[in-house]
């Protein structure tokens, strides 16, 4: 089963999403590697879920049986290593960062987190896990709506963001943010794995309504931090920023500086700009996300996977 692979082998923290509803499989007897049509292209998600030996053999089994591969959202090492096998015929470019923290020091250092957490404790605020299979549905959806709604982005994105699924799997974990006994809003963390077990959690989603408490985004990831850390776990990611924090060290001179000029150009659109300083709100590491492909032209990658994580660019640019 490939839940089974991700426990044994999902080191990237991307891994858990590879098994959201509506994603193709390339699968083979010790692994698989997700993926989406797109314009064309097979845009993987992530690495290879296999072992790290069988990587090399399951990429270029992948490259022979998919037409117009993309490798997509890889780390360095799994980049290298693409690019190792396919020679000439592929490029790297990097395409923004994650932001990983640490839960071995304190997540408040800010003073903006700090502010919050003080203002989210005199309001009570709970963060408390709960099965996914036992919440208000209702409720929650209407969170979902609101959220849509008010989101510079206003659909459900897919692909590199898994969508809500009410089911408990022993791996995927759901927070209720509660005030005085009423909910506010939800988070849902998918873990990344080392020797079977959780060596940490990706903050797949971060929902709330409409609420007079300031900083909610910065005091619930503070106490969601606080709680994996009495847990034992070692480290919370914040997720990607697409064209944030590029470094193209070591990347293709044909996209780069197409990459480069698409970071300048996109650093200003209000949506990507809020999501860049939230997540620089809090210390922790960026490593850089890159894609591996064919083609010459960056904007045709970008295209592809807008439709594949089914975004229109407008509101985007114009949020």
């Amino acid at each position: 089963m490939r839940s089974e692979l991700v426990r044994q082998f999902g080191s990237d923290p991307i891994a858990y999403s590879t098994l959201q509803p509506g994603l193709r499989y390339f699968d083979v007897s010790y692994g698989y590697v997700a993926y989406a049509r797109a314009a064309g292209f097979a845009l993987t998600l992530g690495p290879p879920v296999c072992a790290p030996q069988d990587r090399a053999a399951l990429i270029e089994a992948f490259a022979r049986r998919v037409s117009r591969p993309v490798f997509f959202y890889l780390q360095r090492d799994a980049a290298d290593l693409v690019k190792s096998l396919g020679g000439w015929r592929y490029r790297v470019a990097a395409m923004g960062a994650d932001k990983v923290l640490s839960l071995a020091r304190p997540l408040d250092d800010d003073a903006k987190v700090k502010s919050a957490v003080k203002k989210a404790r005199k309001a009570k605020l709970a963060v408390d896990e709960v099965s996914a299979g036992r919440v208000d549905r209702l409720r929650i959806e209407d969170i979902n709506r609101g959220y849509l709604e008010k989101s510079a982005v206003p659909v459900e994105m897919t692909f590199l963001n898994r969508p809500l699924a009410y089911q408990d799997d022993g791996m995927s974990r759901m927070f209720l943010l509660q005030v005085g006994g009423e909910l506010l809003g939800y988070a849902v963390l998918d873990p990344w794995f080392e020797g079977g077990r959780p060596a940490g959690y990706l903050l797949n989603l971060l929902r709330f309504g409409k609420t007079s408490l300031w900083g909610v985004y910065y005091s619930a990831v503070a106490l969601l931090g606080e709680k994996l850390k009495a847990e034992g776990v070692g480290a919370l990611s914040l997720g990607f920023t697409p064209l944030g924090g590029v470094d193209s060290s070591g990347c293709s001179r044909v996209l780069s500086p197409q990459v480069e000029w698409m970071a300048r150009k996109f650093a200003a659109v209000p949506y990507l700009q809020r999501l860049k300083e939230m997540k620089d709100t809090f210390p922790g590491e960026t490593p850089q996300r890159y894609f591996v492909g064919g083609s010459p032209v960056v904007a045709t990658t970008v295209l592809s996977l807008l439709r594949a994580c089914g975004v229109p660019l407008g509101p985007i640019v114009l949020g």
